[in-house]
């Protein structure tokens, strides 16, 4: 059986100002790297054989902290990067909501009808189409035993969404996974199967 441990970056700057990093870097702030640490303690009695993270920094910087003294090749996953915010990135959310007011409420509310055409953002159902492209490489890369998996917040809804055999009408009531959470996926002949879902233990 593979399990995988999928696992959000840590805090950032720009979580704390509530703006949308997207494609786009902040970096993670003294608690986020805090996180990360405790997580790192938290796995360290568990073998990976192999970690993927997303190219993104913030989630690099992550993997770093978590892989502590591990001497572990990162493999980079371009399918993990957090979705597209094109033109809005870097910006605060009421200044988004402010100048694109239809296409914010759908980004929250209503997946289906989100169209970020505007500014050159990339849509659910893309984000949706690549982040399937990314699992279907993980299981084919790996039949079993333990991988770790860092990625962005949206992309792992997309995953989850996947996983739960959710169709896109049902994205937006998909739970975001928390700063360094771990949900772990279990894989089989039967399928995916969440057995813990963005569990923060660790922090308590």
């Amino acid at each position: 059986m593979l399990r995988i441990y999928f696992v959000r970056h840590g805090e950032t700057v720009w979580n704390t100002l509530k703006i949308f990093q997207g494609r786009s870097n902040s970096p993670l702030t003294e608690l986020g790297i805090e996180q990360a640490k405790k997580l790192s303690k938290a796995l360290e009695n568990i073998d990976f054989k192999k970690v993927y993270s997303s190219p993104q920094e913030r989630a690099l910087q992550t993997t770093k902290l978590l892989l502590g003294n591990r001497d572990m090749n990162i493999i980079p996953i371009d399918e993990f990067q957090e979705i597209n915010m094109g033109k809005v990135e870097g910006i605060p959310r009421e200044e988004f909501e402010k100048n694109y007011p239809i296409e914010y409420h759908n980004f929250w509310n209503n997946a289906e009808k989100y169209d970020p055409t505007a500014y050159n953002g990339e849509s659910y159902e893309e984000v949706l189409d690549r982040v399937r492209v990314g699992l279907n490489k993980l299981v084919q890369e790996n039949s079993d035993g333990n991988i770790l998996v860092i990625s962005h917040g949206v992309t792992l809804k997309a995953l989850f969404n996947i996983i739960n055999e959710k169709g896109i009408d049902e994205f937006s009531k998909q739970p975001v996974p928390e700063n360094t959470s771990t949900t772990i996926v279990e894989y089989d002949s039967n399928g995916f199967k969440i057995v813990k879902f963005s569990d923060t233990e660790h922090l308590n």
